[in-house]
């Protein structure tokens, strides 16, 4: 059984992402995330120490300096999630720790599913033509601007129709989400395939974003599926947990 959980990075939504992490009881948790940032965000400093040396970058090195390695467009996104998570009263990649903490209490291996998201951020940029770069520029000032209206108003509209959504920001960042979706999609449905393989019970805990893709590509049979609008809804989250609970699910 795989159960893929749809998450949004910036919310509060840990309580009910470690409940079900729990109730599949998994023998795998697959997460979004890269070993750099798994390894940031669950405190291995000697093994950060390593990937940041691998990286060219001294680990002693001044945090602004460390930063001047990282492309510009990575640096905005990581701040504009830590601010957003901040007024959420979460903290940016908590998501993701929940599904960590709560798979390491069922003794399941943790795997990282996802490209390295610097160099990921590297050739996005690299790829984009000058008319995509100014709109995404100018998105993410009127990202700053706006903080938690234009993610509350971005969600209700991605809630609405998840499909139509992405199609929308395919015409105006094309590239962006070639290699930020697409590309990202079939690397990580490929590493999940890997650990079905291995594995009986699988949990994926990724972006609400990955999760059309990830099921156009991979089987039907045998997955059950969690949305970011349901983890958002507090009366959708207690039918989930009873469901999850008396075993329906």
């Amino acid at each position: 059984m795989l159960t893929i959980i749809g998450t949004g990075h910036v919310f509060r939504i840990s309580d009910p992402i470690s409940f079900i992490v729990r109730q599949c009881w998994p023998q795998a948790v697959c997460v979004e995330l890269d070993d750099m940032r798994y390894h940031a965000l669950t405190g291995d400093r000697e093994a950060l120490r390593k990937d940041l040396e691998a990286k060219g970058i001294d680990p002693d090195a001044p945090g602004r300096e460390k930063q001047r390695h990282m492309n510009a467009a990575y640096q905005q996104s990581a701040r504009y999630q830590k601010k957003m998570s901040e007024q959420n009263n979460s903290t940016a990649g908590a998501d993701m720790l929940a599904a960590i903490s709560a798979g390491r209490s069922c003794d399941a291996e943790i795997i990282c599913i996802d490209r390295d998201a610097s160099l990921t951020m590297d050739r996005m940029w690299k790829e984009m033509g000058a008319v995509e770069r100014l709109r995404y520029r100018m998105s993410g000032v009127l990202d700053n601007l706006l903080g938690m209206m234009r993610v509350n108003k971005t969600q209700k509209e991605y809630s609405k129709d998840q499909a139509a959504y992405i199609e929308g920001m395919r015409r105006k960042y094309p590239t962006m989400v070639r290699v930020l979706i697409d590309e990202r999609d079939e690397f990580m449905a490929a590493r999940i395939k890997e650990v079905c393989a291995r594995h009986d019970r699988v949990v994926a805990v990724v972006g609400d974003g990955h999760v059309e893709g990830l099921l156009r590509l991979l089987p039907a049979e045998g997955r059950r599926v969690v949305r970011l609008a349901e983890l958002m809804d507090p009366v959708r989250v207690k039918e989930l947990k009873d469901r999850y609970w008396e075993g329906v699910e």
